[in-house]
């Protein structure tokens, strides 16, 4: 559902997923939707995203609109027995987002949020090198993402910011759980925004103490450039994510001792490759357009999880839970609740 540009990356992607079928898509036109279907040979072509919802022969709906619409796009095609993937935000705060997940539970369907971050070989590396203790105790995190695009259209913290958020959950709150043993979740400390025009925050700074005296920073917007870079910083080393370190293939890991940690250790990389067996798809008319974002061969590791779970009959998945995409979205509320004081 969508026919915009992370909609034709992803039917790429779905094109060489093993046993999958793109069998439908649904505009908000019918024009829309024969433009897009006969472009990527898609056979049923709908001018609603009812009527794409309600095929009977679709197992799961890729929600892919205007991020204002996911909720009530989710919503329909939980109603009409789908199971979803929604690309983020998939709704503007967490009160929004429980309702959609709790109607998803009730339905007994799988819902994911397409936070595609969290399902990259690379995140799982950080992971283990928390845990290893390579580094010593992890104490901070900090991760940047500003581009000068899209100012004024949407907010910064729903576009780039939910990148950083999850990034410091992943890497601060625990692969699982981010709460502490008392039940207590990340708490923000500090916030400061500037404000476009219309009304949306364009650029947000923000302080966020986990559990465990841990504490995250990070700075997203759509109004200036950042290198887009993430780092853990531990008591005996550091773990760096270049750009692009949402959908991140490398890993730089660096120890440092002695007198005033000045003694640093040769970097060692870890290379996580994108798929290569996913490339860029001919059109029907034998164009070869290639893909809109960076990395966005990548997806098909999110969308295979997607189909993983369909299969074993899960409603969520264990790389990205309900209770973490709920506290996601808090953060990013509480956020904006503390940088328009």
């Amino acid at each position: 559902m969508g026919t915009g540009s992370i909609a034709s990356d992803m039917v790429q992607i779905l094109k060489q997923l093993p046993n999958t079928q793109v069998i439908a898509v649904g505009s908000r036109s019918n024009e829309g939707a024969k433009r897009f279907g006969d472009r990527w040979g898609i056979p049923r072509q709908y001018g609603t995203y009812e009527e794409a919802a309600s095929d009977k022969d679709v197992d799961v709906c890729y929600i892919a609109t205007p991020s204002l619409r996911h909720p009530q796009d989710c919503l329909l095609a939980i109603k009409n027995g789908k199971a979803v993937l929604c690309e983020k935000s998939m709704a503007p705060n967490h009160v929004v987002a429980k309702e959609v997940l709790d109607a998803a539970k009730e339905a007994n369907l799988l819902f994911v949020h397409g936070v595609w971050s969290r399902f990259f070989p690379a995140m799982k590396k950080v992971r283990e090198i928390i845990e290893s203790g390579e580094i010593g105790t992890v104490r901070s995190a900090r991760a940047s993402f500003c581009q000068n695009d899209g100012a004024g259209s949407c907010s910064a913290l729903l576009e780039t910011g939910i990148y950083c958020a999850q990034f410091l959950q992943w890497a601060l709150g625990g692969a699982n759980e981010s709460a502490g043993k008392d039940g207590a979740g990340p708490v923000v400390r500090g916030a400061c925004q500037t404000l476009h025009e219309s009304g949306n925050d364009e650029h947000v700074t923000a302080i966020i103490e986990f559990p465990g005296n841990k504490i995250g920073s990070f700075e997203c917007s759509l109004a200036h450039c950042s290198d887009r870079s993430a780092t853990i910083y531990g008591s005996a080393g550091v773990i760096d994510i270049p750009f692009p370190f949402w959908c991140p293939t490398k890993v730089k890991v660096t120890k440092m001792t002695g007198l005033g940690s000045q003694q640093w250790s040769e970097p060692e990389i870890h290379e996580c490759p994108l798929p290569s067996d996913v490339v860029a798809l001919s059109t029907e008319d034998g164009e070869v357009p290639g893909f809109n974002f960076v990395n966005s061969q990548g997806l098909a590791y999110e969308a295979g999880e997607v189909n993983r779970c369909f299969r074993e009959g899960l409603i969520e998945s264990p790389s990205f839970s309900t209770q973490q995409c709920i506290e996601i979205l808090r953060l990013i509320s509480d956020i904006g609740k503390y940088a328009s004081k």
